[in-house]
Formats: C-alpha cells, sequence, structure tokens
C-alpha cells in the first residue's frame, strides 16, 4: 500500500510541477508582450518606437543613422486635427510609408519633440521631429526650417514634390509648425484648415503675403 501510495504522489507532483511551469511560461509571455516595446516597420526593416525617456527620442533618431544634439531645440503639445487638411492628408501619406498612421489620433493632443540633427549631408540646420503619445512615437519627419524648405521621412530620402499629387508639400516653420508649399506654384504659405477647394479657387500673387508666415 505505501509503494502504491508513493508512486501516485509522484504522479501527481509531476502533473502539478509541469502545470506550474506551463503557467510560468504563458505569464512570462503575456509580460514579455506587455513590456516589449511597440515597433513599426519601413521597407521590411523594423524600428522601435519607444520615446518616454530623452535618451530614448536620442536612440529613436540612432536606428535611422542620424546623430542629435542631446538637448531639443523645441518641446510642446500640438493637437492632431479632427479633420485633415491637405497639408495633414499628405503628411499622413509620409507617416504611412514609414509604417505609422496619425489618423487613429484625429482630435488628441500630442507631444512635439524637435532636435538638431548634425551629420545630415549639406544641411546643418536638418532638424528632427517626433510626435509622441503614451511615450511611444506616432510620427514625425526631418526638415529644414528656412522659407523653402523641405521634408522628408525618418529615411532622409527627399521627397518629389508631386509624389503624392496633391497641392500641396508639408513642410516646418522656424517655430516647428506644420505648414506647407503649394506644388501647382512653388509658393510658401501656411494653409487654413478650411477646406482647398475654396483656397484654389483664389488668385495666386507672384509675391509672398508678409502675413503668410508667422513671425513671433
Amino acid at each position: 500500500m505505501f509503494v502504491v501510495s508513493f508512486k501516485h504522489n509522484r504522479k501527481r507532483l509531476v502533473i502539478t510541477l509541469a502545470v506550474a511551469a506551463a503557467v510560468a511560461v504563458g505569464i512570462w509571455a503575456a509580460v514579455s508582450a506587455h513590456t516589449a516595446p511597440p515597433q513599426a516597420e519601413c521597407a521590411g526593416r523594423k524600428y522601435s518606437l519607444a520615446a518616454s525617456t530623452n535618451e530614448q527620442r536620442v536612440t529613436f533618431f540612432k536606428q535611422f543613422g542620424w546623430e542629435v544634439v542631446s538637448d531639443p531645440v523645441d518641446t510642446g503639445e500640438v493637437t492632431i486635427p479632427e479633420t485633415f487638411n491637405d497639408i495633414y492628408l499628405v503628411y499622413n501619406n509620409i507617416q504611412k510609408e514609414q509604417g505609422l498612421d496619425l489618423q487613429p489620433y484625429a482630435g488628441r493632443t500630442v507631444e512635439q519633440w524637435i532636435y538638431r540633427i548634425t551629420n545630415y549631408p549639406q544641411h546643418s540646420t536638418m532638424r528632427g521631429t517626433i510626435l509622441v503619445f503614451n511615450g511611444n512615437v506616432i510620427g514625425g519627419d526631418l526638415s529644414t526650417p528656412e522659407l523653402n524648405g523641405f521634408m522628408t521621412g525618418f529615411d532622409g530620402q527627399k521627397l518629389n514634390e508631386s509624389g503624392y499629387n496633391a497641392p500641396v508639400t508639408p513642410t516646418r516653420g522656424s517655430m516647428g509648425q506644420l505648414t506647407g508649399i503649394r506644388t501647382s506654384s512653388s509658393q510658401a504659405g501656411s494653409l487654413p484648415s478650411a477646406s482647398s477647394a475654396e483656397e484654389a479657387k483664389k488668385p495666386v500673387s507672384s509675391t509672398v503675403p508678409a502675413n503668410a508666415w508667422p513671425t513671433d
């Protein structure tokens, strides 16, 4: 009777240990999946979106080969519009090409961090902007702050102004605000959030209006 009881107890012990091990593995996998930094994919290459700390934000740009000054040029908050105008539609196309999408964040206020990139070829004023929500990058770009500047995705490849068959190409002003350049006339200026169809009906001046860009 004693031997039978011992074998029975040992079998129960083995089963209990096996179940406990399976549960532990399941818990570990769930925790790992929950704590692993989210990723996006661009051109078949995955990259981390972690941006909770300044170190993570600097490291974010290093994934693409960019060296940045660790102290940001500017920080603040921006509100993603609930309805995208021409600028935001084209800008979101840039995001989609790098595995992101701003549409789920329409109407939300997010953090905006701007850093100076020091190793972009022939552009010492190049800046890297990231939009951060809940500690993760949800969008961003590289851009020059000049009046006739340009914008690229994180990979640094210049965009063809007509590449998206849109009336504007997104740029950023000297204060980091998202604005645009009309591809049809190469006239720079901020576009309102109203319908671009109304803007298209207005005559285009050969000079840039004095109030086209913020001065503060």
